[in-house]
């Protein structure tokens, strides 16, 4: 069921809110690289791609979650389930948190946060883990404001060196 606070609503995407994850992806897009108006046209393209090479909607461990305000999507929480191979529990992984700017500090984040932790929990795992820059200061504090606890880690990454046309 949906969560409400005044015209706010989360809910989980499902093959149903693809136009709705197109537009709030030109969105993000238009916002994260406002000078390059082809990469907000390109995100309906890289949404399929995407859903082609893994569609997320078939699977028991990954989850798109997504805000609206009123009819308009405007934000997204992107999590993946971490199992353990042994007894302990896995834990929800937030891979992304996006809620556009004319929506921020309007409750979007916290409420996809809080929409996020309840599915950790409904599926009876340890918890919700994430990673942030250490300089974003906003965003920690809404981590911290919802119970998040930091520490101080490395973040090491293998990339391999893929150009975009590549599948």
């Amino acid at each position: 069921m949906p969560h409400m606070t005044e015209n706010l609503s989360i809910l989980l995407a499902d093959r149903s809110h693809l136009d709705d994850l197109s537009t709030l992806l030109k969105r993000i897009e238009s916002e994260d690289h406002p000078d390059v108006p082809a990469a907000a046209e390109a995100a309906p393209a890289g949404l399929r791609q995407s859903l082609a090479r893994y569609d997320v909607f078939d699977s028991d461990s990954i989850w798109l979650v997504l805000a609206f305000m009123g009819t308009n999507p405007a934000g997204i929480a992107i999590l993946i389930r971490i199992p353990k191979l042994d007894a302990r529990q896995g834990y929800l992984y937030l891979d992304e948190l996006h809620v556009l700017h004319p929506y921020r500090r309007r409750g979007v984040g916290r409420a996809l946060l809080e929409r996020s932790i309840e599915l950790a929990a409904e599926h009876g795992l340890r918890g919700l883990r994430l990673l942030t820059c250490i300089d974003n200061a906003p965003a920690r504090r809404l981590y911290e404001s919802v119970g998040f606890a930091g520490n101080e880690t490395f973040f090491y990454q293998f990339q391999f060196d893929h150009s975009p046309t590549q599948s």
